[in-house]
């Protein structure tokens, strides 16, 4: 039996962002085609390449409405100064493409979420994030490695992922969902108020209609650990700065030196020649 309902379903947003071209349309199209007619839900705009609408059912946090938008770096829409709103999403996905010809676009699209996150108050910490890795069948694909170094010093979870095949879709969907959700759930018991579940005017149609249909299907979610939030202060602070420090940390280049070159007098000019390697 179908039920519609605005009051008893939670709603979570998920925001698929990189540089055009990256994957991300095809990611929503993949969803949308692998769920099931029951778990999917009507907008007033039908488009699965740029936004879709699911059901499902959680064991512990029972039914979820998600909402998935595909936005392109550099066409976001930042808050209005001085109006209060809430951030337009509550987990973010990453696409970027793996090819090397692509990697000076997948950073300045990096930069580009870190300050549109700066924008709402958020940073790369306190958002639920995934990281994609996609076109994993390119001839000129980056090693994983290599686009972690430059991509994910922070350590968020990734995934390579082909558009192309089908490869690592519903392993990013269903680990985004969980962290999100499970943020959702912290923020909500730990008195803070959650997003409201109405999609912003200025990412979603505002005519949009939602039917939120129930449904016995489950994601069956793999919950990551609570994101820490604006109430950790002074512990937030710390770990920023761990991580900081984890990123810059100091090169040691063990040199040496006969000690019988020591016993000169006058200063010793030493030469050290570099070279770099990937």
């Amino acid at each position: 039996m179908t039920t519609s309902t605005k009051t008893e379903v939670k709603t979570c947003r998920l925001l698929y962002y990189g540089p055009e071209n990256a994957g991300k349309r095809n990611n929503l199209s993949l969803i949308h085609q692998s769920l099931p007619a029951q778990m999917r839900l009507s907008l007033a705009s039908a488009d699965p390449e740029r936004q879709i609408a699911f059901s499902m059912k959680t064991e512990n946090d029972g039914d979820w409405q998600v909402l998935v938008q595909a936005m392109d770096a550099g066409k976001e829409k930042f808050p209005t100064a001085g109006l209060v709103t809430a951030p337009p999403f509550d987990g973010i996905i990453f696409v970027v493409s793996s090819r090397a010809i692509d990697l000076d676009r997948s950073l300045a699209a990096m930069e580009g979420l870190k300050n549109y996150l700066d924008a709402w108050g958020l940073d790369l910490m306190t958002v639920p994030m995934v990281i994609q890795y996609n076109g994993r069948d390119a001839s000129d694909m980056l090693p994983v490695d290599r686009l972690e170094s430059l991509l994910n010093p922070w350590g968020l979870l990734s995934f390579p992922a082909s558009s192309t095949r089908n490869e690592g879709i519903r392993e990013t969907l269903k680990s985004i969902l969980g962290l999100s959700v499970n943020h959702l759930k912290t923020k909500n018991q730990s008195n803070q108020p959650v997003t409201p579940a109405a999609p912003p005017a200025s990412n979603w149609a505002n005519d949009q209609e939602v039917e939120v249909t129930t449904s016995n299907q489950s994601l069956g979610l793999e919950y990551g650990p609570p994101l820490p939030g604006n109430e950790l202060g002074q512990i937030q602070q710390d770990r920023e700065k761990e991580i900081y420090n984890q990123m810059n940390p100091p090169v040691v280049v063990p040199v040496k030196i006969p000690r019988r070159l020591l016993d000169t007098e006058g200063p010793i000019r030493l030469y050290l020649e570099i070279e770099l390697t990937d």
